[in-house]
């Protein structure tokens, strides 16, 4: 989105006040707290600062300062969904606020909650997160706010549980150990123990059990199951993602 006013541009993707911000400067830190001060007149939960969104805008608003128009991805640069996983962001949605010729924050944030597609990311009560970049030019300030929903990493182990919790569910116990699906999990190809059946896979949410895996159980020739979790090998990655092994007898 584009307004004749100021040169603003606001996106989103979907897939305690201001705590962490000592990397903010006095600019960042500002723009933060008049978004958790419009929040809270909504009666919104505060977003808390996130020192990995604000590195992917700082890396974004040096590709604004130098360009003759404010865009969301200019050529050569990876979209914001990218961006953000690059900085080591774990979220479920991400969104940005792009604003600039401004003279102070309160102006950027002013011209933020008066155009709907920027107020909608600062009062976007799915949003838990922030990281702000500001940039000053000729006297005149620059900004990037990358806002997402964050997410916890979650360790193997808690994988394990909750994708044995998932199969009980549909009526497949967990066996006595999960050794050889950890080991399988480990494996390049190939398979430890002696199960009926084997299926794996990859992606950010593990706990999403697979078409395949449902459709085996389905047919009702199976009563236990061993889950084995790891991180997944798979090369360019742009989110975290894990791999999973059942083994089902």
């Amino acid at each position: 989105m584009r307004t004749s006013l100021l040169p603003l541009l606001a996106l989103t993707i979907s897939l305690p006040c201001a705590i962490a911000q000592t990397d903010a400067s006095p600019a960042e830190q500002s723009l933060l707290q008049l978004a958790n001060q419009a929040r809270a007149a909504h009666n919104l939960s505060p977003l808390h600062w996130d020192s990995t969104l604000a590195h992917a805008a700082r890396a974004h608003a040096k590709w604004v300062i130098h360009q003759p128009n404010e865009l969301h991805q200019y050529p050569g640069e990876p979209d914001l969904m990218t961006r953000g996983a690059q900085a080591g962001a774990h979220f479920s949605t991400i969104a940005e606020n792009i604003g600039g010729h401004a003279d102070d924050p309160a102006a950027l944030q002013q011209i933020w909650m008066t155009t709907p597609t920027h107020r909608a990311n600062l009062l976007d009560p799915n949003l838990n997160a922030v990281g702000i970049a500001v940039i000053e030019d000729q006297g005149l300030l620059y900004a990037v706010e990358d806002f997402a929903r964050s997410v916890p990493v979650p360790q193997s182990a808690e994988i394990e549980t909750r994708v044995a919790q998932l199969l009980q569910q549909h009526g497949i116990a967990p066996a006595a150990s999960n050794a050889d699906a950890r080991s399988t999990c480990e494996m390049p190809k190939g398979n430890a123990g002696s199960p009926k059946m084997v299926i794996q896979w990859d992606g950010p949410n593990p706990t999403l059990l697979p078409d395949v895996l449902l459709k085996q159980i389905a047919t009702g020739n199976y009563t236990t199951a061993q889950v084995g979790a790891c991180p997944s090998q798979q090369a360019n990655q742009t989110f975290t993602l894990y791999h999973v092994a059942v083994l089902l007898y």
